[in-house]
C-alpha cells in the first residue's frame, strides 16, 4: 500500500509553557537531524560509504583513463557541447579542478559525491512511494551496485547523470501526488540538466510518456499546465545545447548515433546471452535475480497498491528491453543499462522488504565487491603483481613516464610536433604532458576525423621533423608512406607489470623522426595494400606457467 510521506526532521512542537528563545543557528542544526531511524541509518551509511570512497580517490596511484583525459580537456574551453557528449562533464572537471588544481584526484572527486546525492534521493523517492525501509534498502542497493561502486572511482557521464534521474523519480511521483507548479518545474529543470549529462536521459522522458498511458493520477499531471511548464523548462534548458550542435555539424548527436555501430550484419543473438551475464555485474547478481524474480511472480507481488511498481516498470522496462534489442542488433555496453537501476533498486527494495534476508544477501555480495574495487586501485605494484592483477590496471599506468620522456625526446631533436597513432595515447600525454611547448597530434588513418583526438591535422603545424611515437606495427607503414623523410629513433618502453603468465607487459613507442608530410589520398586501394605488413613487432612471450 502506498504510505503517506513522513516527516523526517525534528520539529518545534507548541508548548503551553514559555521556553527561552534559542540561537537561530542551533534551531537549524536541531531541525536538520533525521528523525526516523530508516533516515538515520541512511545517512550514517552513505556517510560512511563517501568518506571510504574519498579516501580511496586520494589514495590512488593510478593515472587518468582515456576518457576522464578527454573530459578534463573539455573542460579547459567551456562550451555546450563537445565532440561524443553533452556538456555536463566537463562543466563538472572545470569546476573541482578550478578550485583544486589539475590532478588526477581533483578530476575525479566529484563521482563519489554525485552517486551518494542519487542515492540520497532514492531514499526520499523510496520514502514516499513506499516506507522509509524501502527508502533505506533501495538507497543501499544502488549505492553498493557494482557499477556505481566503478563508477564512484571514476569521473563518467553515467556519475553525471545518475542524480538527475534519482530526482526525477522522486519530483515526478510528487508532482503525481498533487504537489503544485514548483515541482513541475523543478521536474523540468532536472530531466534537462539530465540530458545535458547524457542522452540516455531520454529514456527517462519515453518513461514518463508510458506513465500516462497506464497511471490516470500521472496523466491528469503531465497533461495540465504543470507539464507544460516542465517541458518549457527543460527546453529552454537543452535548447543552446542543441543550437551548439547544428553551429557544429551535430558532432554530438552524430556520435552516438555512430556509437549504437546499426550497420552490416544486424542480427547476434548469442549476445543476449553477454547481456544478460554483464548485468548481473552491473546491479550485482543477487539484486539482479531479485528483480528478474520479481517480474515473474508479479501478480503475486501486487496484491496491495499495484500503482507504485507498474509506475516504476515504465522507468525499467524500456530501458532493458531497449538495450537488449541493440544487443542483439550490434552490440551494447554492459553500462549501457544503467538507467534501470535506479528505478528498479525502489522497485527490489518494495518487493522484498519483508524478507530481509534476501536484501542483506544482496547488499552483502554486493559490499564485498565493492570492498575488492576499492582496495585493488590503491595497492602498490608490487602488491597487484603479488596478486597477477596487474593487466587489469594497465590502462591507467605509465602515462606521465612516457609523457616525460616523449616530450623530452621532442625537445631534444627540436620537434615542431609529436605524433602518435591511437587515440588512448593522445589523451594520456595529453593530460601527462599538459605543460608541453610543441602540438601532440593524433594521425588520421581515414579522410575525416574518428574520434576527438583527430580533431586537429598534421597539416596545421610548420614544417619541420616530427617525432612519430608509434603503438602500432600495422600502422607504421601507412605512417611512413604519409612522410618522404622517415627515420626510426629508437623507442620508449613502459613496465606496467606482469601478466598472469609471468609475461611483462610493457608499454612500447617506437620512435621515428619524420619530414615532409605529404599524405597520400585515403580509399580502400591504399588501405588494402597494408594489410599484411607490420613494422618493428615485439616478439611474442613465451609462457613462463
Amino acid at each position: 500500500m502506498l504510505n503517506a510521506p513522513q516527516t523526517d526532521l525534528y520539529l518545534c512542537a507548541p508548548s503551553r509553557h514559555k521556553r527561552r528563545k534559542q540561537p537561530e543557528s542551533a534551531m537549524s542544526a536541531v531541525n536538520l537531524i533525521p528523525k526516523s531511524p530508516e533516515a538515520r541509518l541512511t545517512l550514517a551509511a552513505l556517510a560512511v560509504l563517501l568518506l571510504v570512497r574519498v579516501c580511496a580517490i586520494l589514495a590512488s596511484p593510478l593515472n587518468l583513463y582515456a576518457d576522464e583525459a578527454q573530459y578534463w580537456r573539455w573542460s579547459q574551453e567551456l562550451a555546450w557541447g563537445y565532440y561524443s557528449k553533452p556538456p555536463m562533464i566537463a562543466w563538472v572537471i572545470h569546476l573541482m579542478t578550478a578550485v583544486f588544481g589539475n590532478n588526477e584526484w581533483a578530476v575525479r572527486l566529484a563521482a563519489p559525491f554525485l552517486h551518494t546525492a542519487a542515492a540520497g534521493l532514492l531514499f526520499l523517492a523510496g520514502r514516499e512511494m513506499f516506507s522509509a525501509k524501502t527508502g533505506l534498502y533501495a538507497a543501499l542497493l544502488y549505492a553498493l551496485m557494482p557499477a556505481v561502486t566503478l563508477s564512484s572511482s571514476v569521473l563518467s557521464t553515467d556519475g553525471v547523470l545518475m542524480p538527475f534521474w534519482c530526482t526525477g523519480l522522486f519530483l515526478a511521483w510528487r508532482l503525481r501526488s498533487g504537489s503544485g507548479r514548483m515541482t513541475a518545474a523543478a521536474l523540468g529543470a532536472v530531466v534537462g540538466l539530465g540530458i545535458l549529462s547524457k542522452y540516455a536521459m531520454l529514456y527517462f522522458v519515453i518513461g514518463l510518456v508510458l506513465t500516462c498511458l497506464v497511471d490516470a493520477p500521472m496523466r491528469r499531471a503531465l497533461l495540465s499546465w504543470s507539464g507544460a511548464l516542465a517541458l518549457g523548462v527543460m527546453t529552454l534548458l537543452i535548447a543552446p545545447h542543441f543550437a551548439w550542435n547544428a553551429a557544429n555539424d551535430f558532432q554530438t548527436v552524430g556520435h552516438t548515433v555512430d556509437n549504437a555501430n546499426l550497420g552490416g550484419d544486424l542480427f547476434h543473438p548469442e549476445n543476449a546471452l553477454t547481456y544478460f551475464l554483464d548485468q548481473l555485474g552491473v546491479f550485482g547478481p543477487v539484486s539482479f535475480i531479485l528483480l528478474i524474480a520479481g517480474l515473474i511472480t508479479w501478480k503475486s507481488r501486487t496484491e496491495g497498491d499495484p500503482a507504485p511498481a507498474r509506475w516504476l516498470l515504465c522507468f525499467i522496462l524500456p530501458v532493458l528491453l531497449f538495450i537488449l534489442c541493440q544487443a542483439v542488433l550490434s552490440r551494447a555496453h554492459a553500462n549501457w543499462a544503467a538507467t534501470a537501476y535506479p528505478g528498479a533498486s525502489l522497485l527490489v527494495a518494495a518487493w522484498f522488504a519483508e524478507r530481509r534476508a534476501l536484501i542483506w544477501a544482496s547488499l552483502g555480495v554486493n559490499a564485498l565487491a565493492a570492498l575488492i574495487f576499492l582496495v585493488v586501485p590503491v595497492l602498490s605494484p608490487a602488491q597487484t603483481r603479488a596478486l597477477g592483477i596487474d593487466n587489469a590496471l594497465k590502462r591507467t599506468r605509465g602515462w606521465d613516464v612516457a609523457a616525460d620522456q616523449v616530450f623530452a625526446e621532442a625537445e631534444r631533436i627540436g620537434a615542431v610536433a609529436v605524433l602518435v597513432d591511437e587515440r588512448e595515447a593522445w589523451h594520456g600525454l595529453d593530460f601527462y604532458g599538459r605543460d608541453r611547448t610543441v602540438p601532440l597530434i593524433s594521425w588520421r588513418r581515414y579522410a575525416s576525423p574518428k574520434s576527438f583526438s583527430e580533431r586537429v591535422g598534421l597539416e596545421t603545424v610548420h614544417n619541420g621533423p616530427v617525432l612519430v611515437a608509434s603503438l602500432h606495427p600495422w600502422m607504421r607503414p601507412r605512417i611512413r608512406g604519409d612522410f618522404e623523410r622517415f627515420e626510426p629513433a629508437g623507442q620508449i618502453r613502459i613496465d606496467l607489470g606482469v601478466r598472469g603468465n609471468g609475461c611483462p607487459i610493457t608499454r612500447v613507442f617506437q620512435l621515428y623522426v619524420a619530414q615532409d608530410f605529404a599524405p597520400a589520398e585515403r580509399n580502400a586501394d591504399w588501405d588494402a595494400k597494408y594489410t599484411t605488413v607490420k613494422e618493428f613487432d615485439e616478439p611474442p612471450c613465451p609462457s613462463k606457467d
